[in-house]
């Protein structure tokens, strides 16, 4: 029985592998050149999954990813993270940072706050028709430790003097936010500058 639990467990990470070979997937090394996300397909519809391969032991452990569409990573200069950008639509999408220590990944769970629709001006609240697809997304590393995340939406309005009585409203709220082995807090937040 213990042996079929193993095989289960295992069966992810060998078609994983295999796929990762047979789909000539885009991939992203580490600065240290040590690691890699590469890009995973399955499916009929060709949905993407992120896997973390260590290159000097050829071990890989699946991310995340399932449904996406497209992916990119972008590497911290001192190899200790990852972030990772999952584009599920034309315009909804999420991220996901990780950790690397010995050789192995874990993901940092992304502090709580940063859904775009807490950052629909308050007079807008009552007249909201729909909200659209929402993303969070990667953006930039600062230094080793801080990274900027942007958070955005589009959602339609009511208003009674518009013409055809909807009005397009854009959300964009970027933060940075700050690592620490495996946890991440918002240091700064602010809105999108207009141009």
């Amino acid at each position: 029985m213990r042996f079929l639990a193993t095989a289960i467990s295992v069966l992810p990470i060998a078609l994983t592998s295999l796929a990762l070979e047979n789909n000539n997937p885009e991939k992203w090394i580490s600065p240290n050149k040590k690691y890699a996300i590469k890009e995973a397909f399955y499916g009929e519809g060709k949905r993407i999954v992120a896997v973390f391969v260590n290159l000097r032991t050829s071990r890989s452990t699946v991310i995340k990813g399932g449904g996406a569409r497209n992916s990119s990573a972008l590497w911290s200069s001192d190899s200790h993270y990852v972030a990772i950008n999952f584009e599920r639509s034309h315009n909804w999408g999420d991220a996901a940072v990780c950790r690397v220590e010995k050789g192995r990944v874990s993901e940092i769970k992304l502090p709580s706050g940063m859904e775009a629709t807490r950052f629909l001006p308050s007079p807008a609240n009552d007249q909201i028709l729909h909200v659209g697809p929402q993303a969070i997304r990667a953006l930039r590393w600062l230094d080793n430790k801080r990274i900027e995340l942007i958070s955005e939406m589009d959602a339609g309005l009511y208003c009674k003097d518009a013409p055809a009585d909807i009005v397009s409203l854009d959300v964009e709220q970027h933060f940075i936010v700050e690592l620490s082995g495996t946890t991440a807090k918002i240091i700064k937040s602010y809105a999108k500058k207009e141009a």
